[in-house]
């Protein structure tokens, strides 16, 4: 191109490029956020969590007077944190993944049967039989957003944990309430169902609708990689960003309760350190038994484990009120320690499972 043509096109497209460059500016910038907050999560957590502690306190006399209304916010925040990972939830060539009968029943056992079964034996240990409650709320609900990342930094099936993570979803509408049922009329605390069901819908079918019709707007008005790449890591802040404010209100509101009883913060992480530890076990030689590909074993063992405590606290919200939420409060600081924990002995469980 000649020199003056070069100008000429130059000062014609200027603003062009500089938008341009604005634009990959902020896609860095949104990226490098993303996977800052990605990293330190966990401290991210706990500073979201000590900070609430003192605030809480100081201001509980606000706190008690506004129940209502902080319950509503925690529906928001819930909604919040789930909406954007059902963007990114590929239901697209599902059915192909549906192949794997023996992994998928054994997903939801884990899931439907065994961490309940251990909830419900635990939670009697806690005293308040309404923190009991919400302490089983936070072990039947499906799993996290995080867990089809953990399932790909493991290098695991993508595949098979959509799958998983869809099914365990959709089975956990009716599934949920009749579990927390079971354990409520066992402690004699009478849980009205119509407040969970709603939940339900407003936390898990209202997001995944709309957010798979968010996806399929967005595939056809840009493209596939366009949303599972691009904007996928604005999606990711915007769910870690509202995690960690949903984690605030909810310690916020706590406060009074962890400041008088440490130790039943303590005991709370404690027992759910167990049962994450004992499903990992579990999932880890039960696929050594059967067999497991190593691949699948880690979409099964992650899908199964993780919870989205988003989607507790706002059903132990909605049903109890918001002093039940303290375990959904407390879960997130050790869950994802114990999960990144497990991932880094990835190589040990490769050769594990192939001896």
């Amino acid at each position: 191109m000649e020199p003056l043509r070069f100008i000429k096109w130059f000062l014609n497209n200027k603003d062009g490029v500089n938008t341009s460059k604005q634009a990959v500016m902020r896609k860095n910038t949104i990226s490098w956020l993303a996977d800052v907050v990605k990293k330190y999560l966990v401290l991210f957590s706990l500073f979201s969590t000590l900070l609430a502690l003192p605030i809480g306190f100081y201001f509980k006399s606000a706190i008690v007077s506004n129940k209502p209304f902080i319950s509503n916010i925690i529906l928001v925040l819930a909604f919040l944190t789930i909406f954007p990972s059902m963007i990114q939830l590929k239901t697209e060539g599902l059915l192909k993944s549906m192949k794997k009968v023996k992994e998928i029943l054994i997903s939801l056992f884990y899931v439907f049967v065994i961490s309940p079964l251990l909830a419900f034996l635990i939670a009697p240990t806690l005293g308040d039989p309404h923190i009991g409650v919400g302490y089983v709320v936070a072990n039947v609900v499906p799993a996290s957003s995080a867990s089809i990342g953990y399932v790909l930094i493991a290098g695991g099936s993508i595949e098979l944990a959509t799958v998983l993570a869809v099914l365990t979803l959709i089975l956990g509408i009716p599934l949920i309430p009749i579990l927390i049922g079971l354990y409520s009329s066992s402690v004699s605390i009478s849980v009205p169902m119509e407040p969970i069901m709603n939940s339900l819908v407003e936390v898990l079918v209202l997001p995944l609708i709309l957010g798979q019709l968010t996806r399929y707007i967005l595939i056809r008005r840009k493209s596939t990689p366009y949303v599972d790449k691009t904007i996928k890591p604005h999606l990711s802040l915007a769910t870690m960003l509202s995690m960690l404010v949903l984690i605030f209100v909810l310690v916020l509101n706590q406060a009074m309760t962890i400041v008088n009883k440490p130790m039943l913060a303590v005991l709370i992480i404690a027992y759910q350190s167990i049962i994450i530890v004992a499903l990992l076990l579990t999932s880890t030689l039960l696929s050594k038994a059967l067999k497991i590909p190593y691949e699948d074993h880690q979409a099964l063992a992650m899908i199964s484990v993780t919870k989205n405590q988003s989607v507790a606290a706002a059903i132990a919200t909605a049903a109890l009120g918001p002093q039940s939420a303290l375990a959904p409060a407390l879960i997130p600081i050790i869950q994802p320690v114990l999960t990144i924990a497990y991932l880094n002995t990835e190589d040990w469980i490769r050769k594990f499972l192939q001896s």
